[in-house]
This record gives C-alpha cells, structure tokens and sequence, in this order.
C-alpha cells in the first residue's frame, strides 16, 4: 500500500504523473528488452543501443526521484500480489534502497510477482546483495524459497555450507527441486554434489535436465552418457533440444554426425536443425541446403548456414520477403473476432528471415572449396577462442546461450559469460574473458565420442 504522499518528504516537489509514465514505459522497454534476449534480429550491441538504453534511461528517472519515489511508487510495485512480472522487475531495478525488496521477496505469494523480483534483484549490481540473500534464506523463507534457490543460482552463488539445502532436493514442489539442481553446480561443498543423481531421475523433465547441465559441467560420471542417450533415445524425449545442443558444442566428429543426420527425420527435425547449427560441420551445411527450398523448414536451414559457414543476414540478394498468408493462424485475426488478451508476439522463428535457395546455393558453390570438412567453423572462420569471443559479441542473441555454454562447459566452469545479464554487464565480462590466461589455450576442436 503506497504511503500517502503528503506525508513523504519532497513528495510536493515531485511530477507524479510524470513518474508514473517513467513507470509504466521501464516496463514496457523491460519487455522489449526480455523479448530481444531470444531473437534473430539483435547482437549484444543492438540490444545496449536500443532496448536496454531506453530502459535504463527510464529506470535511472524513477532511481533520481529518490526516496519519495521509492515510497509512493517502486514499493508498492514490489508488493502487488497482481502485477506483472515485468512491472515489479523494473521496480527492484529502480529502488536504491535493497531492504524493502528483500522484505518483499519474503512475504511474495503470488507467481508473477515472485518470478519479477527474482528477475529485478538477479540484475542488480550489488557487492552485498549475495551475502544478504544467504541470510534471507537461512531465515526460512517461506513461500519464497523456490524463488530464492532461483535468484541464487541464476547469481552463481556459491552457498555453503551446503547442510540442509540438500533436503530441498527432495521437495514435492518442482520449483523448489529446480532451484536446487541449479544451485548446486556452483557450491565447493561436496555435499551440493550428492543429490544430483536423484534429481536426474525427477519426474519432472525440466529437473532431470538441469541436474544433468549441473553433473555434466561439474564432471560427474555418466552425465555426458546420460546426454546422448536424451538426445537420440526413441522415446519421446522433452529434454531431446538441449541434449541434442550438448552433443553439438561437446561431442566429436561421429557425434555431430548423429545430430546432424537426426535432421532427416521430421519428428526431430526442429530439434536437430537448431543444434546443428552448434556443430559447426560442413555436413551440417550440406543437409541443409536442400530444405532451403522447404516453406516451413527453409529459415531454419538457412540459420545453420548462417551460424556455420558465415552466410550474411544483412544482404538482400540472399533472402526473400515473407509470402502472404490468409492463415488465421499467422495473420492478425479479423477484428471481431479478435481477443484483446490474445499474446501476438512473435516466435523467434517466426522472425527468421525468408531464404532465397538459389542465391544461397550458388553462394555455398563459390565457397565450399575453402572449408576443411575436419574443423568446426563458426561465422565462416575456424572456430577457436577468438572466433568465439567476436561471436558473444555479435551472433545473434537467440544463438549466444549455447555459444557460453559451451564456453563454460570447456573451460570446466572456470569461464562464464551471463547470457540473459544487462548488455553492459555482459561486455564487461566478455572485456574480462579475453584477458583470461586459460581463454586462449582452449580447444573447440576436439570433442567427446557418442557410444
């Protein structure tokens, strides 16, 4: 409940209405700005010059209107059991003071508002706010432990002593059991270790995954089996996409050529065909180029290009514009049917560009000759640590968390870049990475067998 603002020191001084758009539009580029994180059409610095930079800019006039502000206004947001998700991120995000946000977190019941004070407070750039979250959830948190445990991993925490954080492994609240698979692979205590094999075998599809993510970057035996068997098992696999990915950034040459052969086969072919494009083949390449022609499954194809062999995304002469549709399924609906509630935002793939087949064929002949079948490429160039670092700089963004997966994965966890971070954030981090001793040494080349 926002205090009233006669009794708010310098509350007169303030243009409320004017705050209050500052509000409303920080929530509105905050959805941009989640939207961008997972599309085709941005790098690193779109998102910093044009999403982000709006952000900020409203979330640094709601900071500056100080104290009266935080009140009347950033509060109450954290503490609305009805907002967005969005709205109360961009309200942690503008409050100087952390305490009423940690009070918030404590006592927040309802999804949304949880999920945007998780959001809010993991894109914070506070030196005590690690330790300050610990202590919240050494307190006993309540419902809010699920999103605690997620805050923490998401911020890497390294918590320890591990002791009774194991017991919430075993949790009947999925949340809760996903939070902990994540948390795990960053605590020293061996103990964090000890519940993974039991969360690997979740009901849950999305714990079993990311418990496996946990043991195969912390080294555990039998994770990178238990990848390949998810990503090429016959039966119906929901963890089939980013198993299929792991064996693309890690497995050897017979390994990628399991994927990449997986594309053949329409049931998968989605999967197969965005994992493919980690592999960094030319076989890749040449199973693609025939789908180019494919209306559902051309822009896809031409990706793996893309990501592979250096094809431009930025020169007409290799795409087309969309086909017309009278589909109501991908049109706007008539406007009397239509749905005010209805989510048209558009899939990532569906804002893939449009292929032109031939122009692309006849470009791929002109090039093929100058690739070595027994590399990885990436962008067109051989992919080592330096081709990796300009792609965090300037793949799309949709391809850059598998891109710093693997990073991590072949530097034993030891490197990191934060994929879904503030764009400032990430080119500080990227600015570290090239200056670290073991980033240079490392190898992209070799890989792991697929038995």
């Amino acid at each position: 409940m926002a205090v009233p603002s006669e009794f708010i020191p310098g509350a007169s001084e303030i243009l409320w209405e004017i705050e209050s758009t500052h509000l409303d539009e920080a929530q509105f580029a905050f959805e941009m700005w989640e939207d961008a994180l997972d599309s085709p059409d941005f790098t690193l610095g779109d998102l910093a010059a044009g999403p982000e930079q709006r952000l900020l800019a409203h979330v640094d006039a709601l900071a500056i209107g100080g104290p009266a502000v935080a009140q009347q206004l950033l509060v109450p947001a954290t503490r609305d059991p009805n907002g967005s998700t969005e709205r109360v991120a961009v309200a942690v995000l503008s409050c100087q003071d952390l305490a009423p946000t940690l009070e918030a977190l404590g006592i927040a019941e309802a999804q949304d508002q949880v999920l945007g004070l998780v959001r809010g407070l993991e894109l914070r750039d506070n030196d005590d706010l690690d330790a300050a979250l610990v202590r919240v959830l050494r307190s006993d948190p309540g419902r809010a432990r699920a999103g605690l445990l997620k805050l923490l991993a998401r911020r890497r925490v390294a918590v320890q002593p591990w002791g009774e954080l194991g017991n919430l492994g075993n949790s009947e609240d999925e949340q809760t059991a996903l939070a902990v698979a994540r948390l795990a692979r960053f605590s020293p205590d061996p103990r964090a270790l000890s519940i993974i094999g039991a969360l690997a075998q979740h009901e849950d599809a999305s714990v079993r995954d990311a418990a496996l993510q946990t043991a195969l970057l912390r080294g555990v035996t039998g994770a990178w089996e238990s990848s390949v068997y998810w990503a090429f098992t016959d039966h119906e696999s929901a963890a089939r996409r980013q198993a299929l990915v792991r064996v693309a950034c890690l497995g050897d040459d017979a390994a990628r050529a399991r994927v990449v052969a997986l594309v053949e086969d329409p049931t998968h072919r989605a999967d197969a065909l965005w994992a493919a494009g980690f592999t960094g083949s030319l076989a890749a390449v040449h199973q693609c180029m025939p789908l180019l022609e494919d209306d559902e499954w051309g822009p896809l194809a031409a990706e793996v290009v893309c990501a592979i062999a250096g094809l431009p995304t930025d020169d007409e002469q290799f795409w087309r514009d969309p086909a017309p549709t009278d589909d109501p399924e991908i049109g706007l609906p008539p406007l009397q049917a239509e749905n005010l509630d209805m989510d048209l935002t558009l899939s990532p793939e569906a804002l893939l560009p449009v292929p032109d087949p031939q122009a692309i064929a006849d470009w791929w002949r002109g090039r093929e000759t100058q690739f070595d079948p027994s590399l990885r490429y990436l962008g067109g160039r051989v992919l080592d640590a330096a081709v990796l670092e300009q792609a965090l700089h300037h793949a799309p963004l949709r391809r850059r968390h598998a891109l710093a997966f693997e990073l991590e994965a072949r530097s034993n966890s030891t490197l990191h870049v934060a994929t879904r971070a503030l764009a400032c954030v990430q080119h500080q981090q990227l600015a570290r990475l090239a200056q670290h001793p073991d980033f240079a040494g490392l190898d992209f080349q070799r890989g792991r067998p697929a038995r």
